[in-house]
């Protein structure tokens, strides 16, 4: 397949952004007649349509990397400052399925005094890896 010239690039990487093909071949360096009339045929261009697509997978999977790290903060947040019990516990939950711990771990509402602010970690049993990943 023949390489994209340095403006459909450009426009793929602004397509991705933005979803708006006028606008994309617009700061691609398109002149404003084929924008307005024809920047939709970039998108039926088959290598067009392959590169955008390839950056979409990196865009999204990089979006979801910096959710993913701000949703770890917003949980630790919630396990170790003063919020409600259900609340903590239900944090806890969701850090312990993150990391794969659900099954070594678990996590119980406790009695006051005994524990955590009201949640107990206890260690569940585990035979073996194997036994984890048949799972």
């Amino acid at each position: 397949m023949a390489s994209l010239t340095q403006k459909q690039l450009q426009f793929c990487e602004k397509y991705v952004t933005n979803r708006d093909a006028k606008n994309a071949a617009l700061e691609a360096g398109y002149s404003e007649a084929y924008a307005n009339g024809k920047a939709y045929l970039l998108l039926k261009d088959e290598k067009i349509a392959q590169k955008i697509e390839e950056l979409e997978g990196k865009f999204f999977q990089d979006r979801f990397a910096k959710l993913a790290i701000a949703s770890m903060d917003v949980l630790e947040e919630i396990i170790l400052e003063n919020f409600e019990d259900r609340t903590r516990l239900a944090a806890i939950k969701e850090v312990f399925k993150f990391y794969g711990l659900e099954k070594r771990l678990g996590v119980e509402e406790g009695e006051e005094g005994k524990n955590y602010n009201g949640v107990n970690i206890v260690f569940n049993e585990v035979a073996s890896r194997k036994e984890l990943n048949d799972e």
